[in-house]
């Protein structure tokens, strides 16, 4: 199937898209994402942050001058997802990056508080640093399906907002969004990295999360990288209902692994001096990889590829899915180029503790089919909340 390229650079062109994929939550707009791509120079990282950061200032000025609160508002949260945008492709070492997620923060909060969106950005005390939250209830008083979902590799919290945050609420459910280790402040403030054994931040997000709500129905989203984390999370943690692998992520090792030549991975985990010496070359000419490999060592607190490789071992899902008992949905893409598709129906066979499993590929003939269901938002919403729909109500079969 042909679809509508942004760029000939296919990180580039994943990433333009994931600027829209928002959009249906004021996250983005086809006109503005369309004139930044049209000056962002092939591979060029630099244009990149020079183009989307432009871009964001630019509608945040408009967005400043109306009086009227709900343009106000949606200009800013635009804003804040392009300066989103904007940071992405710079080296954790950049000064812009810091500056840019600040900016970004900052107009989320104006654009939210412009629309009259009730929210409660807190930090939840964890191994002396601290996690981002935001919490989010409708009007409702009664609600108490509590959504709590996560991130991966590169999200940030506001982006979790316009990811499902916001659906969560218009169907009338709590939502709790986080950022853990290798992510938001414990990554950016504390240096804190990613660690496998999730379910120990997890804790203390569903212990605050305890003293502020009392939830019926407690359902973890995991996105990316966050569906690996939150499976984890599962397996030691009882207190999840209902768990959204959003899409199912691998161990990041494996997924690395998907995009290296078959005859030369064995070589790429042992890593000796011709390989530590291909693979920053090999990044001259591949923006996916020198971006990963590039953002993998900041989150995992690698200062070497060596050390990556090692970094990435622990997160391996093969000694503890079956020690899952919550209910599972599974997300795949038909067409996802992070891995192979076939692990994560894999992985849904050794759920074998699990109440119930059910597993959901987006087709490609439907536009859903790239990772995340990038582009096709809405595909994923109905999916996942009518699934959620059916646990509430008890609608999901339950495995004898």
């Amino acid at each position: 199937m042909r679809r509508i390229r942004f760029s000939r650079t296919p990180a580039f062109d994943f990433e333009a898209l994931r600027g829209l994929w928002t959009a249906a939550y004021d996250g983005g707009e086809v006109g503005e994402v369309a004139a930044v791509m049209a000056r962002v120079r092939r591979g060029d990282f630099e244009s990149w942050y020079r183009e989307w950061s432009a871009m964001a200032d630019r509608v945040a000025a408009r967005g400043r001058a109306y009086g009227e609160p709900v343009s106000r508002g949606t200009a800013m949260l635009r804003a804040a997802n392009y300066w989103r945008q904007a940071e992405f492709f710079l080296d954790a070492t950049d000064p812009r990056r810091a500056a840019a997620a600040t900016a970004g923060s900052d107009l989320f909060d104006a654009g939210l508080e412009a629309l009259g969106t009730d929210v409660t950005r807190a930090r939840i005390p964890y191994d002396g640093a601290d996690l981002e939250a935001l919490f989010m209830a409708p009007a409702d008083p009664d609600a108490r399906t509590v959504l709590v979902v996560q991130g991966g590799f590169d999200s940030t919290l506001e982006e979790l907002y316009f990811m499902i945050g916001a659906a969560a609420v218009r169907r009338g459910h709590c939502v709790l969004m986080f950022t853990g280790p290798g992510q938001g402040s414990a990554l950016r403030e504390h240096g804190m990295p990613f660690t496998a054994e999730w379910e120990h931040p997890t804790r203390a997000v569903l212990d605050w999360l305890g003293g502020f709500v009392e939830a019926r129905l407690l359902v973890g989203v995991g996105i990316s990288f966050g569906g690996h984390l939150l499976a984890r999370a599962a397996a030691f943690e009882p207190r999840y209902d209902g768990v959204v692998l959003y899409d199912y992520f691998p161990g990041m090792l494996t997924a690395f692994l998907h995009n290296v030549p078959r005859p030369v991975r064995g070589a790429f985990q042992r890593m000796p001096w011709w390989m530590r010496r291909a693979v920053p070359l090999y990044g001259k000419f591949d923006a996916q990889a020198r971006w990963g490999i590039g953002n993998a060592l900041w989150t995992f607190g690698a200062a070497t590829l060596p050390g990556l490789i090692d970094a990435m071992r622990p997160f391996d899902d093969r000694d503890w899915a079956g020690d899952i008992t919550a209910d599972g949905l599974v997300l795949l893409a038909e067409r996802e180029h992070f891995y192979d598709p076939a692990l994560g129906h894999d992985f849904a066979a050794r759920l074998t503790g699990a109440r119930s499993v059910r597993v959901h590929t987006f087709a490609e003939a439907d536009g859903g089919h790239l990772h995340c269901q990038n582009g096709a938002l809405q595909q994923a919403h109905e999916v996942i909340f009518d699934w959620v729909h059916g646990l509430a109500t008890g609608a999901v079969p339950r495995r004898a």
